[in-house]
């Protein structure tokens, strides 16, 4: 079995207090739409209220559109909807996930998500944005980054309106554990305008917002010249992530040689929200956008002992951001645990862009 198929294989053995989630990215190469799929099994820990489920998340962005720049719904099936498939894939209802494929459809009141896509990758084994020898550490979430460098294929139809989708990069990932990340901010940007080969993933992580917890931010950044290691040690000692306005991400990190800073930001009426439900009974509230810009300068040095010297401005409208929080993001709609959409009379006026 080829170790992106294993990779995939589900972790759920009937226990009780975990969760699953299989999810992929799906960005337009022109930066004004994008889509979110995400499959997902959950079992609360005992004494937690509620009771298991599997269920299927949609979210479609269109930054270009003054109506509708965000639609995001959900559909809940008991947990026996959910079941494995050979070799590494799973259907919950009749939504399905398998190597290379992946078709479902989701609908609440007068919005609905279906979509039918193919994806394929660079064939590289499942790849690691997090310091060495983390997946040694009895931590209580897990991911393995299956597929990067995902382009998709296909249909997604919104609303009664289909969409063509030619050569859209994005990702794959898979998570299971038994307890919620508390605080997370997630960037990815897989296309830049000056540099085909850059890629760029950045997040902020705490698992827990009580003393003595860490908070860590990996930075993983590729460019035509090379892979720059600040998702390790030492470099990733040197790197900071900061979120200082709605929908917006800073960002640096500095290695020997080489130094980086950047900046990233969404229309805030482009951002969607869930309610992430913790096996014990809390809630994380995600707000997110998949239709980000970004910007990086680059700068180096040929020792450590010389002068910084500006080298590369990369910028980006392919983009993906993420936040996660226990506390709900002012100005952001949020599907509640329970709910399938956005509730009608959680409405908002529009928000200008901070770009």
């Amino acid at each position: 079995m080829p170790s992106h198929e294993r990779a995939n294989l589900p972790r759920w053995n009937g226990q009780q207090g975990f969760f699953e989630i299989w999810f992929l990215v799906v960005l337009d190469p022109g930066g004004d739409r994008a889509w979110w799929l995400r499959y997902t099994l959950f079992t609360p820990a005992p004494g937690a209220p509620g009771e298991p489920r599997a269920t299927v998340w949609a979210a479609a962005f269109d930054c270009a559109s003054p109506t509708r720049p965000a639609v995001a719904l959900k559909s809940i099936h008991p947990a026996s909807a959910f079941s494995a498939l050979t070799p590494s894939g799973v259907r919950i209802g009749d939504s399905e996930f398998s190597p290379g494929k992946c078709h479902g459809q989701v609908a609440s009141g007068e919005h609905a998500i279906a979509w039918d896509l193919r994806f394929t990758s660079d064939g590289r084994a499942p790849v690691r944005r997090e310091p060495r020898g983390t997946s040694l550490l009895p931590l209580p979430t897990r991911v393995a980054h299956v597929h990067d460098d995902v382009t998709f294929e296909g249909t997604v139809t919104v609303d009664g309106e289909r969409y063509e989708v030619k050569g859209a990069p994005g990702l794959q990932k898979h998570l299971w554990g038994t307890r919620r990340i508390e605080e997370l901010t997630w960037l990815y940007c897989p296309r830049f305008r000056e540099d085909p080969d850059a890629r760029l993933e950045a997040m902020i992580v705490r698992a827990q917002r009580k003393p003595g917890h860490p908070r860590l931010a990996p930075i993983y950044l590729r460019t035509g010249d090379g892979q720059h290691t600040f998702h390790e040690m030492p470099n990733m000692l040197f790197t900071r992530v900061t979120s200082p306005a709605q929908g917006v991400l800073e960002f640096s990190a500095t290695s020997a040689t080489v130094a980086m800073k950047g900046r990233a930001w969404c229309d805030p009426r482009t951002l969607v929200g869930y309610a992430y439900r913790d096996p014990t009974g809390w809630d994380v509230l995600v707000a997110q956008s998949d239709v980000a810009q970004c910007e990086v300068e680059l700068s180096s040095r040929p020792h450590p002992f010389a002068a910084w010297r500006p080298t590369k401005k990369l910028t980006s409208t392919v983009g993906a951001l993420e936040f996660h929080a226990p506390e709900a993001m002012p100005g952001v709609r949020y599907i509640p645990w329970d709910g399938t959409s956005i509730p009608r009379d959680d409405a908002r006026e529009p928000v200008r862009d901070t770009g």
